[in-house]
């Protein structure tokens, strides 16, 4: 892949915040592809979390809709690649469980 980059976000990045912001530049094409992983407050991967993107712009902000984490508690996401769009996550436990 010639457009690749890769970011973690562990809980000491959140600074008992509930926000992390990281910055990731790739170039070339008009998509991305984001994706991550959710993990507990053990480390251990968290399957069926709901994760809701949302793009902000100076014009706004405009949801993207959500995806639910696999068995490996990760998700991924295609979006448009935009240097004014930031894309946030908020990250909820699983309504279900098994």
């Amino acid at each position: 892949m010639s457009s690749y980059a890769e970011l973690i976000i562990g809980p000491e990045d959140f600074n008992n915040q509930n926000i992390a912001q990281a910055a990731i530049t790739l170039e070339s094409s008009f998509e991305i592809l984001l994706t991550g992983t959710v993990f507990n407050s053990r480390r251990e991967a968290v399957e069926g979390a709901v994760v809701i993107i949302t793009a902000s712009s100076p014009w706004g902000e405009k949801d993207l809709g959500y995806v639910i984490t696999n068995q490996f508690g990760e998700f991924a996401i295609v979006a448009e690649k935009d240097s004014e769009i930031d894309y946030r996550f908020d990250i909820y436990e699983p309504v279900l469980t098994s």
